[in-house]
């Protein structure tokens, strides 16, 4: 009998509803992928995130009240375990850097959000070194 992989749980955050439904219908098409909720903030991912424990938490970079980074460091203290995933509307060397040294396994910008997101959660739940995406 084969053995059947676990499910990548993730957590989408992003204030629009156009891009999480998009970022949704993406993850939900790969067969290793379940999203299991969706944040419209920073302050919402971090609720969220305590509440569901997701493997990887794929977070806009620029939200009302917390941002992306702002939830990412809250979220790496209290979930440590939790990989996460930037999305950002800028392909910005300097936030890219910026998201790694606070513990981001990935950095992806808007504009190749399609495949190049769901490498960058493959590499994050593996360990892989961090990845940058223009």
């Amino acid at each position: 009998m084969k053995a059947v992989a676990k499910k990548v749980r993730i957590l989408i955050a992003d204030d629009h509803p156009a891009i999480r439904k998009s970022v949704r219908s993406l993850l939900e098409d790969h067969p290793l992928f379940e999203v299991c909720g969706e944040a419209i903030d920073g302050k919402n991912a971090i609720k969220q995130a305590e509440e569901l424990k997701p493997d990887v938490v794929v977070l806009n970079v620029k939200m009302p009240g917390l941002n992306g980074f702002e939830a990412a460091r809250e979220i790496r203290k209290s979930i440590p375990e939790t990989a996460i995933v930037m999305l950002s509307a800028n392909a910005d060397h300097h936030l890219a850097e910026a998201a790694r040294q606070i513990g981001v396994r990935a950095y992806v910008a808007k504009t190749k959000a399609g495949m190049a997101l769901i490498e960058a959660i493959k590499r994050a739940v593996s360990g892989g070194d961090f990845l940058l995406v223009e």
